[in-house]
């Protein structure tokens, strides 16, 4: 299945400030999917084309902040990249966290796993023996060595996890 992704970038109109500046904001689109957020600098509505989606002109605040989209642009797609080939599903929200630095692995399975092990470890001789911690961390192990194998992915979503996917995990674990 193709994917529709797209960024742009506008200027809020309705928003202009005292010194004539109006904040800048971008909109990545994927499968119809919208979602905004601002990029925390300010324009001059004189160099902004909004049909273009950039500054215009040949002024160093034009240049500049035209170099400025173009980085934002190219960040925004190396994680578009980054989550396609991680996840089957990628939702413009979870580029937006990538790019914002939000931690998307939380979402995922290894994530949650990883933290969990990473909370465990602390409890060992507390609440839980060190042989119990090192079934944790077994199945954690099996369960990416799972998902590469089988699944060809390095981790998944939690909402893609269905009941198929525990029974093939564990049929996996009893005849690999």
């Amino acid at each position: 299945m193709r994917s529709t992704f797209r960024i742009l970038f506008f200027a809020r109109w309705e928003k202009k400030k005292e010194n004539r500046k109006v904040p800048l904001l971008a909109r990545i689109t994927l499968d119809g999917e919208k979602v905004k957020f601002s990029l925390k600098t300010d324009i001059s509505p004189d160099i902004w084309e909004p049909k273009a989606g950039k500054a215009v002109g040949h002024s160093k605040e034009a240049i500049q902040l035209n170099m400025y989209l173009d980085s934002i642009k190219g960040r925004l797609i190396s994680h578009y990249h980054r989550l396609v080939e991680a996840n089957e599903v990628v939702t413009a929200a979870m580029i937006k966290d990538a790019f914002l630095g939000y931690d998307i692995r939380t979402n995922t399975l290894l994530g949650i796993f990883e933290e969990f092990n990473d909370r465990q470890e602390k409890l060992i001789g507390i609440d839980i023996a060190q042989s119990t911690f090192n079934k944790y961390d077994l199945t954690y192990r099996r369960l990416q060595e799972f998902l590469k194998v089988k699944k060809r992915k390095n981790d998944i979503l939690l909402s893609q996890m269905d009941r198929n996917f525990v029974m093939d995990f564990e049929t996996y674990l009893k005849t690999e």
